[in-house]
């Protein structure tokens, strides 16, 4: 079933650490604390008889982060210690009853309600804060909270606190009807189907969009897939790259042939892969699937062996 109509609650959610009541589907508290992270950067380096070196550099600096980093697991922890705990933590909150019409929504509907706004901090009691966390506390703009001596120079440890609300609004849903909720429902083609947009959407936008979002999935799936399948073939070569290592300069040679290789393997593999699982609904495109791979495979194997036979061209010195 299709309906739209004003998601709200009558419940009211309480932030008890800003003193903010707000009647709301969902009250969102974000805090943030300035602390060192560390950054890695590994570099492998061939050596003289097949073997590798790697090098790791760490270098440090500090961030705004919303979790606790934790330095013990630092390469270099001293003079990189961050606080052992958070005063303050992030808060998410939901109403327990939220409705349109009639129908009680489940939670897996409610929390796709994401339109926010941020809430106005100019009116916390800053002194009540200070007291309680112990540190100064200013609003460095409306809508943000700073714990520390000076926004402009923040120190380790000093926070930042936000607030957003999600407020009653107009939905449009696509569900089944159980009773008065709403839960998913099974399409003739097995998937199951609870769609949920912020507005006013006929159900064919909301199908139409759904659709687009399943195939920008689906299609950045597949390159992953062919990422991992090139990546795949080129580390099932590396031994022979190792093996050729122990002469610099034949290594060279193989190393380049195993990347074009690897290259070649992975995208024929794939092409076939996708052409075999498009066969029973696509078959047109799937054919071609496969005569793109058969006579790609064949021009580049062709580019390459000329390329590798071509004489290379000395210029004279007189």
């Amino acid at each position: 079933m299709y309906l739209s109509g004003l998601a709200t609650t009558k419940e009211n959610l309480v932030d008890a650490l800003l003193g903010i009541t707000i009647n709301a589907i969902c009250l969102n508290r974000k805090v943030e604390m300035y602390q060192w992270q560390e950054k890695t950067e590994t570099k492998t380096e061939s050596l003289l008889g097949g073997s590798e070196k790697k090098t790791k550099t760490y270098t440090y600096d500090q961030t705004w982060s919303e979790s606790l980093i934790d330095n013990s697991h630092f390469e270099n922890p001293t003079g990189h210690q961050n606080p052992a705990s958070m005063a303050v933590q992030s808060q998410v909150q939901y109403a327990k009853k939220v409705t349109v019409g009639d129908f009680l929504l489940p939670d897996d509907l409610m929390k796709q309600i994401q339109v926010s706004r941020p809430v106005n901090l100019s009116q916390v009691n800053k002194e009540r804060l200070k007291d309680q966390l112990n540190k100064p506390v200013e609003l460095s703009n409306d809508n943000e909270l700073y714990v520390g001596q000076d926004s402009q120079h923040p120190q380790l440890g000093d926070l930042r606190i936000t607030l957003a609300v999600v407020e009653p609004q107009t939905v449009s849903i696509i569900a089944q009807q159980t009773g008065n909720t709403l839960q998913a429902y099974r399409a003739p083609a097995g998937q199951t189907v609870m769609l949920l947009s912020t507005g006013q959407h006929s159900s064919e936008e909301m199908i139409h969009q759904a659709q687009a979002e399943n195939t920008s999935l689906a299609w950045g799936l597949r390159f992953v897939s062919l990422f991992i399948l090139i990546w795949g073939f080129s580390k099932i070569l590396t031994p022979l790259v190792i093996l050729a290592d122990v002469l610099p300069f034949l290594g060279s040679i193989v190393r380049s042939s195993s990347g074009f290789a690897a290259f070649l393997l992975g995208t024929s593999v794939w092409l076939m892969m996708t052409a075999i699982a498009w066969f029973a609904t696509r078959p047109l495109m799937s054919v071609s699937l496969i005569v793109i791979a058969v006579v790609g495979s064949y021009i580049m194997i062709q580019l390459k062996t000329k390329r590798s036979s071509d004489p290379v061209t000395k210029t004279p010195h007189n």
